[in-house]
């Protein structure tokens, strides 16, 4: 004893030291830890939930610790083994021609390819794909995606492939647009929404409510974008504020896919007052050159052009009126039951103004609809497809005033309301003639100037902004 305390033995405030024994842990923790490997690599879920191994662990052992009692194991041994949960579905092999591949990805000119060489090599060295999800900018669930791909094929199941069927994916994006655009002209206030006018986040919401398919906000701008929409003042109407708009537009759509042989279909309306008066618009000319007209020509008169626009033969009737009334509009009516004697039943489509839908009209369509006159005059019968309130975009007569004005009315400067009268007659004659010898190319063949082909769709925006 003296050898191993020197000196010490004879002092009174000596003490031997007494032995410390370390607490060993309890058997079932023993049994916990040993057996944690062997669960955390036999679980299938893409994250190394702690109820999931808990639940395993029960299993095999029905009187082990408790979920709280494993919880606390389960994370302290996770963290000493540096252990995240991603530890199942990360990538675990990289081959020597993986790498050099990977590594000529992240110097691609494709976005794409950069991200996914980042993900798998990130994977590889043990990023989380929440970190790697932030490097690259993309969803965690594509970087999981990626990285359940490459494990199950390698490089060639994450590869960017040619899309062999562009037609159907193109047809998809136009179907998907014009869903879009379809909840765009209806009210907010129909799906529930408290606002008075459309916004990117809900319009998109809306889009994923309605047809249960993604869409984003971005995605929603770049669609609008595409098809020439975009935030403008009240001027121009988009949206229309009819509380019935989705009943009145199902009962035109209906006529119009149910036509019969022998029916015709008339979008009318009237375009103007318009000022005969010097006007600008685009043009070719020098570039050191620029034409000017004056900020406030006097006008040499005014015009109203009454139209209607037959859908099938793509055909346009018109006349000049004074004035916007029901007599205008009776008129209409009487040279399209002449000009169609021979057909069955003629459709007047128009919007909600006023004299489109007064007492003294509906009571002239009564008495054209009897016998007695159809039997003394020979006229089909007339029935009405009214557009919703503030639809202007859905009446695609106003596309071809829209290709009109474009064509004789932009910078035009004719001497008196008679020389803008033959300009507007010559357009209609020769557009109408076209038609006749050709029709099966409506469209933006010839008449490309037009917004919209001449037909009746729910998707069409046919008011062109411009034209007033």
């Amino acid at each position: 004893m003296e050898e191993l305390y020197p000196g010490k033995i004879r002092n009174n405030r000596f003490f031997l030291p007494s032995e410390i024994k370390l607490p060993q842990p309890p058997e079932r923790k023993l049994v916990l830890l040993a057996l944690l490997p062997d669960l955390v690599k036999a679980d299938i879920n893409k994250r190394l939930t702690a109820v999931n191994l808990w639940r395993a662990y029960k299993l095999i052992h029905p009187n082990g610790y408790s979920e709280p009692g494993f919880n606390y194991i389960y994370s302290r041994w996770r963290a000493l083994n540096k252990i995240n949960v991603f530890a199942n579905s990360k990538v675990q092999h990289l081959t020597a021609d993986e790498l050099r591949t990977l590594e000529s990805w992240r110097h691609h000119n494709i976005r794409r390819y950069w991200q996914q060489a980042i993900v798998i090599k990130g994977s590889f060295e043990g990023k989380t794909p929440f970190e790697l999800a932030d490097r690259t900018g993309c969803a965690i669930e594509t970087v999981e995606e990626w990285i359940a791909l490459f494990k199950a094929e390698g490089l060639t199941g994450i590869e960017r492939k040619s899309n062999s069927n562009k037609e159907e994916v193109a047809a998809k994006v136009t179907r998907r647009i014009d869903n879009l655009i379809k909840i765009l002209h209806q009210s907010p206030s129909i799906f529930g929404i408290n606002r008075t006018s459309w916004s990117l986040d809900t319009l998109a919401s809306t889009f994923v409510s309605e047809y249960k398919d993604n869409m984003s906000s971005a995605t929603a701008q770049a669609y609008l974008k595409s098809r020439g929409y975009g935030f403008r003042k009240a001027r121009e109407v988009l949206t229309s504020p009819d509380p019935n708009f989705k009943e009145k537009l199902d009962k035109v759509i209906a006529i119009v896919s149910t036509l019969g042989t022998n029916d015709k279909f008339f979008s009318i309306d009237e375009m103007g007052p318009f000022a005969i008066r010097i006007r600008g618009g685009r043009s070719i000319m020098k570039l050191d050159n620029r034409k000017t007209i004056p900020a406030h020509p006097i006008p040499k008169g005014y015009l109203i052009c009454t139209a209607a626009l037959e859908l099938s033969t793509n055909q346009v009737t018109h006349f000049y009126s004074p004035n916007k009334s029901t007599s205008e509009m009776i008129k209409l009516m009487d040279l399209l039951m002449i000009q169609y004697r021979t057909a069955d039943k003629l459709y007047l489509s128009w919007d909600a103004a006023s004299w489109h839908n007064s007492k003294i009209l509906k009571d002239h369509i009564k008495e054209v609809n009897t016998t007695e006159y159809r039997d003394i005059n020979h006229t089909p019968i007339v029935a009405i497809a009214p557009l919703p309130v503030s639809s202007q975009f859905l009446n695609v007569i106003e596309s071809v005033f829209a290709g009109l004005a474009k064509s004789v009315l932009h910078n035009s400067d004719y001497a008196s309301t008679e020389d803008c009268k033959r300009a507007i007659d010559k357009y209609f004659e020769t557009r109408n003639a076209h038609f006749i010898a050709n029709p099966h190319k409506a469209g933006n063949k010839i008449w490309g100037k037009e917004i919209v082909k001449p037909s009746f769709y729910e998707a069409h925006n046919c008011k062109d902004p411009r034209v007033r």
